[in-house]
């Protein structure tokens, strides 16, 4: 008898599992079977494990998702850590080479504009204005790129950018005056670098999550690279065949440079949800964003006035020679290929915010400690390596650090505000530097190296105040004034 209902009670668990497998349960045959003396059936838990029809949608070892018929491909919501992320981190080194590589070459030129006059109208101050308009049009180029990139793809967006590149440094090759040189060089080759920047900067957060600031530090290593390779064979084009040939050569260059990285270039956009919109100024008052704009408002200006000071502080001031301040140039730009990944392993392990503050504290002090007290070229060179390591960082945090704090979907419209709030840091950073000097040396009646006191000092200011800044972010996003978490 025993045996008899233990065999009952096996076949009924076994018919009621087919049903459920095939989504027939029949509501009555718990009661039925209840009612005829069986063992009571346990209710499924949300915990267990259920047994559902296999998926026509398999994935595959590429973390996409096949249709049956082999057709549509859909891909993964997981950010993939790598991959052909690595592939993006080698487009976006030669691209920087390509573009900002390049701009640093600005400081080898506009010494050499000063010392011959080559364009007729132009000026100490002039020239200061040309180097701060080029950036000022790339970062007011945020909206124009997004909204390029939502109509015709960011593809299209960057080549355009990159045809503008071209054109402008081959077009101020052929310039006679000071004005026709401030369009090409100042507007039509910065609104190429806007072009080419805005949509760019997201698109490492589509491959890159935990690694994201390593992945953006080794890719912006690459405007110190150019900038290494590109100051030298510069300043030698000028010394053996001419300005509008080295202005040509360079814009080939970054001809060869930016367009196989930019066919390559592939987002992840419907994957990670992402939003283009073109200008959205919620973010200029966000109670978090709001230090993070302010922040690279300050050190943009810094950045500037030691990217193109420092040269001329070598050859004016202490009256070097026009090879050491090509040189320092170069060292600079080596700094910044070194600095940049580091930093970036650094912001992925130590915190984001965390290490971006350290950087600039480290910036500005070595700025007031090591660079206004130089009185010789091994000094110098010192300081430039170390500025090359720091000053620039926020080519390489910024991304990083604005998605700590608004997150990767809007992570592109934010990065628009950011850009254009930095326009007219960018634009008269230098020119700022430059006026602090003329009044040092005009109304305090300095000469040589005490003349540079000021600015030198405004520049160290200005590293310092906005590592300051940035930790208004921390505290908004901790919650809280404690210095050494982790953010």
């Amino acid at each position: 008898m025993i045996r008899r209902r233990l065999q009952f009670n096996i076949g009924v668990r076994a018919f009621n599992l087919t049903c459920l497998i095939h989504g027939r349960v029949d509501p009555m045959s718990e009661i039925t079977l209840r009612d005829r003396g069986s063992l009571p059936i346990n209710e499924p838990k949300t915990d267990d494990v259920v047994f559902e029809p296999q998926s026509q949608l398999q994935p595959d070892v590429r973390g996409e998702v096949n249709g049956g018929d082999g057709g549509e491909k859909v891909e993964d919501d997981l950010t993939p850590e790598g991959g052909y992320g690595w592939v993006i981190v080698g487009c976006l080194i030669a691209m920087n080479a390509g573009t900002w590589g390049v701009n640093t070459t600005y400081g080898v030129y506009s010494a050499y504009y000063l010392q011959n006059n080559h364009f007729s109208g132009g000026t100490t101050l002039g020239y200061a204005w040309v180097g701060g308009l080029s950036v000022a049009c790339a970062l007011l180029c945020g909206p124009l790129a997004n909204f390029l990139s939502r109509m015709f793809g960011f593809r299209i967006t960057m080549l355009l950018g990159a045809a503008c590149i071209v054109l402008g440094q081959c077009m101020a090759g052929i310039c006679k005056s000071f004005w026709t040189f401030l369009v090409c060089q100042g507007i039509v080759f910065g609104v190429g670098l806007g072009l080419t920047l805005v949509p760019s900067q997201p698109l490492l957060a589509h491959w890159f999550h935990t690694r994201l600031a390593l992945a953006q530090g080794i890719a912006t290593s690459g405007s110190g690279l150019g900038g290494l390779v590109l100051a030298n064979t510069t300043r030698l084009c000028l010394e053996k065949i001419n300005v509008k040939w080295a202005l040509i050569i360079n814009g080939l260059i970054s001809c060869v440079l930016l367009v196989p990285s930019i066919v390559l270039l592939r987002g992840r956009h419907k994957a990670m949800g992402v939003r283009q919109a073109p200008l959205e100024l919620k973010w200029l008052w966000h109670r978090g964003f709001v230090w993070v704009w302010l922040w690279g408002a300050l050190c943009l200006m810094a950045y500037f006035v030691a990217l193109y000071s420092l040269a001329s502080y070598a050859t004016d001031a202490l009256g070097l020679p026009q090879t050491q301040g090509a040189a320092l140039q170069s060292i600079l730009a080596a700094g910044q290929m070194i600095g940049r990944p580091i930093w970036g392993y650094f912001l992925d392990t130590g915190g984001r915010l965390n290490l971006t503050i350290i950087c600039y504290f480290l910036c500005g002090i070595s700025t007031l400690c090591i660079w206004l007290p130089a009185r010789s070229f091994g000094v110098l060179v010192f300081y430039a390596l170390v500025q090359g390591m720091t000053g620039g960082t926020i080519w390489s945090a910024a991304t990083p650090v604005v998605a700590r704090v608004v997150g990767v979907k809007d992570l592109a419209s934010a990065l628009s505000i950011f850009w254009l709030s930095l326009v007219i840091p960018a634009l008269v950073g230098q020119p700022i530097a430059i006026a602090l000097l003329d009044y040092s040396r005009s109304h305090l009646g300095r000469s040589g190296a005490v003349a540079y006191y000021i600015p030198v000092g405004f520049c160290g200011g200005a590293s310092v105040g906005c590592a300051m800044l940035l930790y208004g972010a921390k505290v908004w996003l901790q919650g809280n004034w404690k210095v050494f978490r982790r953010t």
